[in-house]
């Protein structure tokens, strides 16, 4: 599972290093709440708005300069590219657009920018290996690893590492909720 990975997206959009090894406990000192309470605060400025109270942390005031730029940019020139991709979101093929609508869009066009370039990586590394990809859903990646390519546990971290991105990794013989 990729921690935090739409935060993580957009501090690397505005140039942003969080101290933190896990981004949403460096959210929870920022914010003063819990860790719970500090992924549901974030994931809410990120999709509806960046809040007063913390406009002026360092994080926000850099993402708030990003979507005003990025809403400039869509309003004035009619599209705005999503990195990697290329993928182009055009003015007027969209209703309703809002500034923060059009970030979630970039941010989720970026995620899956990212994940193919991932599971291409993953792919090439598990071709004549017993170990498989088994499913991928947005931010998780389940395996079937073969418990004689222990090399392979590690080569399939590397791979996230390689992208700048922290995982959270549980093991089990079944896939359990």
């Amino acid at each position: 599972d990729i921690s935090a990975y739409h935060p993580t997206l957009l501090a690397k959009l505005i140039g942003y290093t969080f101290d933190s090894g896990d981004i949403h406990e460096a959210f929870a000192e920022m914010y003063g709440v819990d860790y719970q309470k500090s992924k549901e605060i974030t994931f809410k400025q990120l999709y509806g708005g960046i809040w007063d109270e913390y406009k002026d942390l360092e994080f926000f005031r850099r993402a708030q300069v990003y979507i005003d730029e990025l809403w400039e940019k869509f309003n004035n020139e009619g599209f705005i590219e999503v990195p990697i991709s290329g993928w182009i979101y055009r003015k007027d093929e969209l209703e309703d657009m809002k500034p923060q609508k059009l970030l979630n869009y970039l941010l989720q066009g970026l995620e899956t920018a990212m994940n193919i370039r991932i599971l291409w990586d993953m792919l090439k590394l598990l071709r004549g290996k017993n170990t498989k990809i088994v499913l991928y859903t947005y931010d998780s990646f389940l395996f079937d690893l073969d418990k004689t390519e222990k090399e392979t546990y590690k080569q399939i971290l590397k791979i996230f590492k390689n992208y700048e991105l922290k995982t959270k990794t549980s093991y089990g013989n079944n896939y359990k909720f």
